[in-house]
């Protein structure tokens, strides 16, 4: 698989309210292997996915 090219990060980032929830086993092996490959921490990674997400679905 070809390396991810590093992704614009658009999430505002600084004290925010926390959230916990529960995701499919197979997105967490994508957002750990993105999060790596890019030299993220995870949340960096599920927040900006999160956001290019209900971007393209026109929520934001």
């Amino acid at each position: 698989m070809e390396s991810i090219k590093k992704f614009p990060r658009e999430v505002w980032r600084n004290n925010r309210p926390k959230m916990t929830f529960t995701l499919h086993p197979d997105i967490v092996k994508v957002v750990r292997k993105t999060a790596k490959e890019e030299g993220l921490s995870f949340s960096v990674v599920a927040d900006e996915a999160f956001f290019a997400g209900f971007k393209a679905m026109g929520r934001i």
